[in-house]
């Protein structure tokens, strides 16, 4: 049958199903089962399952065998057809023909990569109940068919099958159980396997390395993926494209610039040239913190390489010339984009119209949206919610009803997003019924209101000095089961100040609390803030004491409110927790009032944060008679201080008996 071997499958059907008979000469088996491979083989494995099907049915004595039903089990499992597979599976145990280790494993394999989890249990039982022992394989097919199913306690419990069993994991499964391990945050356990893995004399892969490197890199340990790097390379493994974009994309996420610019030079150092996935993470990294020309630098250096910039690539450089406002760069850079045959996508048109709206540029907002219909890129909800926020920013409100009607023209019909912004474009332009009826309007079409909708509708009516009927709103919020968050509270409360009903806010503040509601700074400092302008010292003590009672962290505004009502004393004695901004703040004003000793404390708690003294506050030190040798050595010791002109001459103006400060190697 070298036919088959040939690729001439059609022929050899027709030497065995017509032309052998015809000779008298019956078609063996062993006949049909070469016709099966060449038929799988030519991806042609229906025609192999309807041709088993006629030798069961003819009967006689030439009977598919078990190599039959394997070889064609197998090429439907290729195609993607499971169910049929399964099926003939069935048929085969059911005509008596036991299936043998061959079988149950790519059964099993192709269940368990359509996630056909309790047909893959039952076939797994039938093993046990033969007698036969799952091997490698097996246990590898059902540890991945549970994890991408998400049944990660069934994915322990085969694990503990094979160490129960003696069953040794192979690469694959090595790799399954690290990544399983490191996407559900517990990267030390997945080194343990991997420190097993080369304890057994199993040789990690790349994909090996790059699955703990990503794990790293999601929990933000740079220190251990660079150690995994610098052993990859030790072990001989060439990191490739893809591991040098987990590391990209790890100091990407940090904004870690200087990190990510050190990985693309280690890159062409290994004789390994930046892909574009690799230049299109840089210049996405660059463009969001603003550094536009090094951005550009980028782009310009990978088309010099001879790389074609994609999409993904144009995306961040037109998005970072909106932010900064280089209009002329963003028309020059999307006329390349089109001259390079590179169309762009609804998401991309949608990003820098929202881009533009922001910068109150809304009418070349307009005129993106009209060239992306023009370029047959069909608008969907979102773009159309991004030009009508620009619209009432402008408050141009005829165009809003223009595009209602044009996005209903078209058939798309508005959602929870649209209404949405209908409604906080009305409150916010002062057109509160509008804003009702929107709402209204919703309802009436069985559109469920969402939490932020309930809340934008709540700021609006609270704005507008509805109380009454956001109260209301408030209760109908509760009966249709929506979750009243913290966002929706803190503008219910805040409402209810503005418009002279500190009380009812102070009650439900109260029962928020008493029943645990997890409260947040911010809303403590609408309260407090509330107090304070009422002469209400004691309940905003009150208030505060509770604040460092349960361990929250004060914010700027706290502060700020702490500061209006000579409080500071609280603030610092109480030991409450402070970042870089709050502890500089607590220095200067205690330097405002003259208190240089207890601000001259508060130095050690920059020092042991590691936080940065601000340089007018060290003007403001200097400026004290008699504290300079208490501060001296903070003032040397704290490298992050920038000195200036200003600092230097002060100091030796005022204390040159110190000039020891300029000889230790400060200069200017």
């Amino acid at each position: 049958m070298a036919v088959c071997a040939e690729k001439k499958t059609s022929y050899g059907m027709d030497i065995v199903l017509r032309i052998m008979p015809e000779l008298n000469c019956i078609p063996d088996v062993y006949s049909y089962s070469i016709l099966f491979k060449g038929l799988c083989n030519e991806k042609r494995s229906q025609e192999a399952l309807e041709l088993i099907h006629v030798m069961v049915e003819h009967g006689g004595s030439c009977q598919p065998n078990l190599v039959s039903y394997n070889t064609v089990i197998d090429g439907l499992l290729k195609e993607g057809e499971v169910g049929k597979a399964y099926s003939l599976f069935c048929e085969m145990v059911q005509r008596g023909i036991s299936p043998n280790i061959v079988t149950y494993n790519s059964i099993i394999s192709g269940l368990c990569k359509v996630h056909a989890m309790d047909k893959a249990e039952k076939v797994l039982q039938q093993m046990f109940d033969r007698e036969f022992l799952p091997d490698t394989a097996t246990y590898t097919s059902l540890i991945h068919g549970y994890y991408s199913s998400g049944q990660c306690k069934e994915v322990e419990q085969v694990f503990e099958h094979m160490s129960i069993n003696g069953v040794q994991p192979n690469m694959i499964t090595y790799n399954i159980q690290m990544d399983y391990h490191c996407k559900s945050g517990r990267c030390t356990e997945a080194r343990k396997i991997f420190d097993s893995m080369v304890s057994l004399g199993q040789k990690p892969s790349v994909t090996t390395y790059s699955i703990l490197l990503h794990g790293y890199a999601i929990e933000k340990s740079f220190h251990d993926m660079h150690c995994l790097l610098d052993l990859m390379v030790e072990n001989g493994i060439s990191p490739d494209h893809h591991v040098y974009n987990i590391l990209i994309f790890a100091y990407a996420k940090e904004e870690m610039a200087s990190e990510v610019m050190h990985i693309f030079t280690k890159m062409r150092q290994q004789g390994l040239n930046p892909s574009v996935a690799n230049y299109g993470a840089v210049i996405n990294l660059l463009s969001s913190i603003g550094r536009m020309d090094d951005s550009m630098s980028q782009f310009n250096q990978m088309i010099a390489e001879g790389l074609a910039p994609d999409i993904i690539v144009f995306n961040p450089l037109i998005s970072g010339f909106c932010t900064c406002g280089k209009w002329e760069k963003v028309h020059e850079l999307f006329s390349e984009m089109l001259n390079r045959g590179i169309y762009p996508d609804t998401v991309f048109f949608t990003t820098i119209m929202d881009r533009l709206c922001k910068n109150g540029r809304v009418m070349e907002a307009q005129d993106m949206f009209d060239l992306m219909v023009h370029m047959g890129v069909k608008p969907n909800v979102h773009a159309y919610a991004t030009l009508m926020h620009g619209y009432f920013f402008v408050r141009k409100m005829d165009e809003v009803r223009k595009l209602l009607g044009n996005m209903l023209s078209i058939g798309l019909k508005p959602d929870v997003f649209i209404y949405t912004i209908l409604i906080d474009g009305y409150s916010k332009n002062g057109m509160i019924d509008d804003a009702s009826a929107v709402f209204t309007e919703m309802l009436e079409k069985n559109i469920k209101p969402s939490a932020i909708t309930y809340s934008t509708m709540l700021y609006g009516l609270f704005h507008a000095g509805r109380t009454v009927a956001a109260i209301e709103l408030y209760l109908r919020m509760i009966d249709s089961g929506i979750h009243v968050d913290i966002v929706a509270y803190n503008i219910i409360l805040r409402g209810l100040c503005k418009n002279n009903c500190v009380d009812e806010a102070l009650r439900m503040f109260q029962n928020l609390s008493s029943t645990n509601y997890p409260l947040e700074v911010g809303t403590y400092n609408i309260m407090i803030s509330v107090l304070v302008k009422g002469g209400r010292k004691e309940e905003a003590t009150y208030l505060f004491d509770d604040i460092l009672a349960k361990g929250l962290v004060l914010d700027v505004v706290t502060y700020s409110l702490i500061k209006k009502r000579s409080t500071l004393k609280k603030l610092t004695e109480e030991g409450c927790a402070a970042d870089s901004y709050i502890l500089n703040a607590i220095i200067r004003m205690l330097l405002q009032k003259g208190e240089v000793h207890r601000a001259g404390s508060y130095l050690s708690k920059i020092d042991e944060r590691r936080f940065t003294l601000e340089a007018s506050i060290a003007d403001l030190f200097l400026l004290q008679r008699g504290i300079v040798g208490n501060i001296r050595g903070f003032l040397l010791k704290n490298t992050t201080l920038i000195w200036n002109r200003e600092m230097v001459e002060t100091l030796c103006r005022d204390f040159s008996r110190y000039s020891g400060l300029l000889t230790e190697g400060y200069t200017y």
